[in-house]
């Protein structure tokens, strides 16, 4: 099986960020170098958006109850920018008030 056909695979049964998905390849024995390649590849084509994935991440363990400091400290476990991070929490936000 190919590096974007294992990244095909695994992204088709649930949602991942880059990071955790290269961590995935790599453990699959796959070359660090084809993966990098397989990531921005993905992410050219729309299959991973880490944006996406934290804002939905933040919302539903909002909806759950834990703080922004947790819920920070979550996303930034599984690879999410700093920027992308502090975007999904100021959407929690604007949610509240809307």
């Amino acid at each position: 099986m190919t590096t974007k056909n294992k990244a095909l695979s695994l992204l088709a049964r649930q949602p991942y960020t880059a990071k955790r998905l290269a961590d995935k390849l790599l453990e699959k024995g796959f070359p660090q170098q084809e993966a990098e390649g397989v990531i921005e590849w993905c992410i050219a084509e729309g299959y991973l958006n880490d944006a996406e994935w934290a804002a939905a991440k933040a919302a539903q363990k909002h909806r759950k109850g834990w703080d922004r400091w947790r819920i920070s400290a979550y996303l930034r476990h599984y690879g999410i920018s700093r920027e992308d991070c502090s975007n999904a929490l100021d959407a929690l936000d604007a949610n509240e008030y809307e």
